[in-house]
């Protein structure tokens, strides 16, 4: 019976990026209607210099393995463990390192394949393990046409679900005229060649040129801090910007319902999990026009604005336009939460689709309709090549490199 089913997520470790957070929403949520879904994490021996706490109405598990345990020990760990759990779903998620192990799975394990982001590795993905995925989930409709462009032996066997967000019960009511600054938040990941972080100064600055004063949240880290800190210590607009580090994901919508405006200037996405959480707390999103989920979730406004990226002072003049007029702000953040608090966008109604979803897929395995082929476990092209190695070689180099830095950090003697 699928309500007996095991639904394990995979992650290689707890952070706050995407993936991990649509993986606790989807387990609470399945959790909630009675199915026993739970997160495992596959890289207890990868060093996080900076935990979070998970939460705590989520299972978590370990994957039993060993610092320093070979990629292939690895693999079969991973194998045992879901065989051990089975009958099952499993969902790779980003565990890029393990996903490899789809094609030496029994048909008593559903393997559910999620294309969260319009990316490269997302797609290459698909492509080398669809195949032996019972079903594939993409979170908007572009990604999914590409993805079948891309391997047409996904036609029939892909879904889109977007991701789905536990809104505010009531529209949050927001206090604020054209005499304030706009308060504006930034959440994610800090990079440039992604998020474009270091556009959000020049959007400042032209704001200043359009006499807009600004208060603007930075939540999240990522390697563009430090310049992203630079360029924002040089701007000389009177504008105020609150830096908050990495912050826990149940933290977020009290900050969200605070803040007037969500502000993201990305080259690509896939369908923004803080995007659609920020509209549920009734932020008016002001993002870049990227072609994958932002024109199935935003039109442009009414319930957001939409702007081509890299257009500096077309952001400037949309958030000019929300601070002179608070009553178009008012309307446009109610659109924005009705948008993100109902139909597919709802947490119970993603959950109620995935469901939907591993029926279908154990309905095809037990009646032959889906045959996982038999195939060999590759390694992924980002595997490091000392990983193929025994458990004692990747130790010993491990620590030699260790002692090389610290020899090469040493005081020079004299």
């Amino acid at each position: 019976m699928i309500s007996l089913a095991n639904v394990i997520l995979a992650a290689p470790k707890w952070g706050l990026n995407g993936p991990n957070v649509f993986s606790a929403n989807l387990a609470r949520a399945l959790n909630a209607l009675g199915m026993a879904a739970h997160i495992v994490l596959t890289r207890p021996d990868w060093v996080d210099t900076k935990p979070l706490p998970k939460p705590g109405d989520i299972p978590f598990r370990t994957l039993p393995v060993r610092p320093f345990m070979s990629f292939r020990n690895r693999c079969a760990a991973m194998i045992r463990y879901l065989e051990q759990h089975s009958p099952c779903v499993y969902i790779p998620n980003h565990d890029f390192g393990h996903s490899c192990i789809s094609p030496q799975l029994s048909n008593r394990i559903v393997a559910v394949g999620i294309l969260h982001s319009d990316d490269p590795q997302h797609y290459e993905h698909a492509v080398r393990l669809g195949g032996y995925w019972n079903r594939t989930v993409a979170v908007s409709a572009a990604i999914a046409a590409d993805a079948i462009k891309l391997a047409p032996s996904l036609a029939g066997r892909i879904s889109v679900i977007p991701h789905g967000v536990a809104a505010a019960a009531a529209f949050p009511q927001r206090t604020g005229n054209r005499d304030e600054p706009l308060r504006v938040i930034y959440a994610g990941r800090l990079d440039q060649p992604q998020k474009r972080v270091l556009d959000l100064p020049k959007i400042l600055r032209a704001a200043a040129r359009e006499k807009v004063q600004i208060h603007l949240t930075i939540a999240g880290s990522g390697p563009a801090e430090r310049q992203l800190r630079a360029d924002f210590s040089a701007l000389d607009a009177g504008h105020t910007v609150e830096f908050l580090g990495t912050v826990e994901n149940g933290a977020m919508a009290k900050i969200f319902a605070s803040q007037a405006v969500f502000l993201l200037a990305s080259a690509f996405e896939g369908l923004s999990l803080s995007l659609v959480e920020a509209m549920g707390q009734g932020c008016v999103p002001v993002i870049t026009d990227v072609r994958s989920g932002i024109p199935e979730l935003i039109s442009d406004g009414v319930d957001g604005f939409r702007v081509p990226i890299g257009d500096i002072d077309g952001f400037a003049a949309r958030l000019a336009a929300l601070q002179r007029n608070p009553g178009l702000r008012r309307q446009m953040a109610y659109s924005a939460y009705v948008r993100a608090s109902s139909g597919p966008y709802r947490i119970e109604q993603m959950a109620e689709s995935y469901i939907q979803l591993f029926r279908e897929a154990f309905d095809e395995q037990q009646s032959g309709a889906f045959r996982r082929p038999l195939g060999k476990i590759r390694a992924p092209q980002e595997l490091r090549w000392t990983e193929r190695f025994p458990a004692p070689l990747q130790y010993w180099g491990h620590r030699a490199k260790q002692l090389l830095a610290k020899e090469t950090l040493a005081e020079p003697r004299l």
